[in-house]
């Protein structure tokens, strides 16, 4: 069972999808939002009003507040004075609606431009990061596993270099960019990244932690693919412990820890404890199949293949009867 990834730093946009609109607020973002106001603050109220709306998937919203400024308004107040971060903001508005359009080249152009406009020297260590957090996450769903770690070993050091650190931003980005060297083989690179986000959620957030167990989890199917089956195992133990405390028997998430303990206990030819854990991802999973069915059909297929090697013919024709009836 493929662990998922903890939740990508600057998440993608959870607004309704309509292209004429957010295009249409990309063009006065961009109309309104380069120039510069006579209230210090009116640039961070606006931008924080858009995030705001975007956030909470409020396009109407969202159109309105861009249309909200006039050139009245927003008249100049000093013509020397640097313009940079406020475009920067909008460019980056604009291109976090590029990619909610799945509109990438676009968003990765607007992103870089806002990064050009920074500079490499900026102070703003926190737009730095948030920017190349953001281009990561797209590289990384475009499968450019360069620009991808690139963009996330820049965005770890940013936001580790603020004060004080925002440790649990350089969690999820270090999580994320272990996946990619887990998929490249490189295990030690991927341990390391892992171990280090682990330690970061562990004394921020606590041992009983959903944040924390999704990585004792990561790191025990890291230990699995690398055949640490000792370690895998003890991991995946912790993992389960975290979930059953948290979110109890009937959840997804305890429902996959079970299943990667039944692989490692296959694996270690331990096969009671195995089928007792494939029997309780089973339960978990028939509670919530709505959201669970692809994963329950994965951890039924491995238990039908546990039985049959066995030779237990009589276990596989009734779990092939339990699935069905549960599944049709």
């Amino acid at each position: 069972m493929v662990a998922c990834p903890i939740l990508v730093i600057t998440a993608l946009i959870s607004c309704q999808k309509n292209d004429d609109v957010a295009r249409d607020i990309a063009a006065k973002l961009m109309s309104t939002l380069i120039m510069e106001s006579e209230t210090p603050d009116l640039f961070q109220n606006l931008d924080n009003q858009l995030r705001g709306f975007i956030d909470d998937g409020k396009i109407k919203e969202t159109q309105n507040t861009a249309n909200s400024p006039t050139e009245e308004e927003l008249t100049v107040a000093d013509e020397n004075a640097n313009k940079g971060p406020e475009l920067a903001r909008a460019l980056e508005v604009k291109a976090d609606l590029n990619r909610q359009l799945e509109e990438y080249d676009e968003a990765i152009s607007h992103y870089e431009e806002a990064l050009s406009l920074l500079g490499t020297d900026s102070e703003d260590a926190e737009s730095l990061g948030r920017i190349c957090a953001s281009l990561a996450v797209i590289h990384d769903i475009q499968g450019n596993t360069m620009g991808a770690k690139s963009h996330y070993e820049r965005a770890i050091a940013c936001f580790e270099r603020l004060t004080p650190p925002a440790l649990l931003d350089v969690a999820d980005l270090s999580n994320n960019l272990a996946f990619i060297y887990e998929a490249e083989d490189n295990f030690d690179k991927a341990e390391t990244l892992l171990l280090k986000a682990l330690k970061i959620t562990h004394e921020t957030l606590g041992e009983k932690h959903e944040q924390t167990a999704a990585l004792y989890n990561n790191v025990g199917s890291l230990y699995f693919k690398a055949e640490y089956d000792e370690q895998a195992r003890k991991m995946h133990m912790m993992a389960l412990d975290a979930r059953l405390e948290i979110f109890g028997d009937h959840h997804l998430e305890t429902a996959q820890s079970h299943g990667n303990l039944a692989l490692v206990f296959v694996k270690s030819n331990d096969l009671d404890a195995a089928k007792r854990h494939f029997d309780r991802a089973l339960d978990a999973y028939e509670g919530n199949l709505a959201e669970g069915r692809d994963d329950y059909e994965i951890v039924a297929a491995n238990y039908r293949d546990v039985l049959a090697s066995i030779g237990d013919d009589k276990a596989v024709a009734a779990l092939e009867e339990r699935t069905k009836a549960k599944l049709s």
